[in-house]
């Protein structure tokens, strides 16, 4: 296998043949660090009638080359139909279908993370039945506070309304709570809901426009099961310490089914360091205080 690194960043929406201009600041800093860069016409990909142009750009490779994405989120079914267009031209994806999955769904990812993560519940969403069957579900939480999310994302910035509850046996505010939820996220809902337990983490402040509390919150990044870097999540707020012994989460990591993944941890008011969730490497957002020309230098060094 050509052990070339390649890196697929998304086409500009508006400038043909440019990268996307929210990655660009990336796109360059991969290219600094001798990376081979591809773009692909995002659109296209998440348009079933035009499905079939998203990688039409790309040439293929003489050799089985391994790809690694950075771009926007792709559901299971889109990132197959983008791993199989990409396979034809002698391109594979760094992570197979699953291993994004594993990753990208919280509910999939509990596997290798449930006994260091909040509790938490799920169930995929059909109709208001399932809804019946979550909150029969989150009996087990009795009186505690809990958070609502979809298998991907959240409403926290509607935080009072749509996300948080602050007591999972008041029945009436839970299933109100999963309603605006489900008609905030619309369309955009991944697959099911998933409630879990609300940990009172270390205080960092309030967001700026939302006013949701924002706690001291990190992000590493994991590739080939080696730590490439942990860093500040939030932007807002100083940070009054760090996480000065990273080993128990590379331990963790080892057990990942992943090649390139994210992992969000935070520290709680005792002291002890909970890791939140995991997410697919390819689609995790770098955040925007990082230094990302030194991000893709240790990306390049592990790849």
């Amino acid at each position: 296998m050509n052990t070339q690194p390649c890196i697929l960043f998304c086409e500009s929406p508006l400038e043909p043949n440019k990268v996307d201009p929210d990655f660009e600041e990336e796109f360059l800093c991969a290219q600094q660090n001798n990376f081979t860069t591809l773009i692909f016409n995002f659109e296209d990909l998440t348009n079933t009638e035009r499905v079939d142009y998203a990688t039409k750009k790309i040439k293929p490779a003489i050799n089985i080359t391994t790809l690694l994405y950075r771009g926007w989120m792709l559901t299971p079914k889109q990132y197959y139909i983008l791993f199989n267009s990409l396979l034809l031209k002698n391109y594979r994806l760094i992570n197979t279908v699953n291993e994004y999955q594993n990753c990208h769904y919280l509910p999939d990812s509990l596997k290798f993370i449930a006994n260091k993560s909040p509790q938490t519940i799920f169930e995929r969403f059909a109709n208001s039945n399932s809804i019946d069957t979550l909150i029969e579900k989150a009996k087990l939480f009795g009186d505690k506070p809990v958070v609502i999310k979809d298998y991907v994302k959240s409403e926290k910035h509607n935080w009072e309304t749509a996300c948080f509850v602050a007591n999972a046996a008041d029945t009436l505010k839970l299933k109100e709570t999963i309603t605006n939820f489900l008609l905030l996220r619309g369309k955009y809902l991944n697959e099911g809901i998933v409630i879990r337990e609300f940990v009172e983490l270390k205080n960092l402040t309030r967001h700026s426009k939302s006013g949701m509390p924002l706690t001291e919150e990190y992000r590493l990044f994991f590739i080939n099961k080696k730590l490439i870097g942990i860093y500040d999540y939030w932007e807002e707020g100083e940070y009054t310490s760090s996480v000065s012994n990273t080993k128990p989460f590379e331990e963790v990591a080892k057990h990942v089914e992943s090649n390139f993944f994210s992992m969000d941890i935070a520290q709680k008011e005792n002291g002890e360091f909970l890791i939140i969730e995991l997410g697919d490497g390819q689609v995790s957002g770098l955040p925007d205080q990082l230094n990302k020309n030194e991000f893709y230098r240790k990306l390049r060094a592990l790849y």
